[in-house]
């Protein structure tokens, strides 16, 4: 596994009791996939934190983005809230293999559970920030225009009842005509809980992925077996002069 470093800003934010850790480099690591080699930043994720499946990775998400809100039974004013969020510039990259390209499309998900007390409480979680087009030079990415931001939330608001239930949100950004060699992905992630009365409000994040979309590239060969097959065509089509 290789270890690769660059610059990455770092926020934090803590209201009551949570807590995210703030780092100031980020921590490239590498791993492969399919037509794709990835590379995650483990002081924001986690070191062993990401698995490939195909041209996508998934990257279990730090305990501490895990948040709940109680007030004490009986109670039917007092409120409580605790939000915490981090940012990594980039948290992933994508580079493709020899012969593919990426597709400038990435879908990003969420997955975890959620519970919300009988009215009253909410849970939100969200994964956005910007697709950067780059490349990697020296073992550092270094990020050449941004062509599009992305957004992913779950949002869930009691309706009278309480409820527990796991959840999972795709969304896809991005264009599927133009193509890159290397695609950076800012994580900026936020997890809220918010319960006013009596109640908990709860919400564990278990997962964050990024799908990414490769296509082959043509070899030059084929290129020329095409040029060919079209200058067939045209010579066959050409009017004939019967003399």
């Amino acid at each position: 596994m290789k270890i690769l470093r660059s610059a990455r800003f770092s926020c934090l934010v803590v209201i009551s009791a949570a807590s995210l850790p703030s780092v100031q480099a980020a921590n490239l690591v590498q791993i492969d996939g399919e037509h794709a080699t990835f590379f995650y930043d483990a002081d924001f994720w986690g070191l062993g934190a990401a698995s490939v499946l195909g041209d996508a990775i998934s990257l279990q998400v730090r305990p501490d983005f895990a948040v709940s809100a109680t007030v004490r039974p009986g109670t039917t004013t007092a409120s409580q809230i605790q939000q915490a969020f981090d940012f990594a510039s980039p948290g992933v990259v994508a580079v493709a293999k020899s012969g593919y390209s990426l597709k400038t499309l990435v879908g990003s998900g969420l997955s975890g559970n959620y519970t919300v007390a009988a009215g009253g409480s909410q849970v939100d979680v969200t994964l956005s920030g910007s697709l950067l087009l780059g490349s990697m030079n020296n073992g550092v990415f270094v990020p050449q225009t941004g062509f599009t931001g992305y957004s992913v939330t779950a949002d869930y608001t009691s309706t009278g009842a309480a409820q527990s239930a796991p959840f999972y949100a795709l969304m896809y950004a991005g264009n599927t005509l133009p193509y890159a060699h290397a695609l950076g992905v800012e994580s900026y992630l936020s997890t809220y809980v918010r319960q006013v009365g009596s109640g908990t409000t709860g919400l564990s994040l278990n997962s964050v992925e990024y799908q990414f979309a490769t296509v082959a590239i043509p070899e030059p060969q084929t290129y020329a077996m095409l040029l060919a097959g079209l200058g067939i065509l045209a010579w066959a089509g050409k009017p004939r002069v019967r003399s």
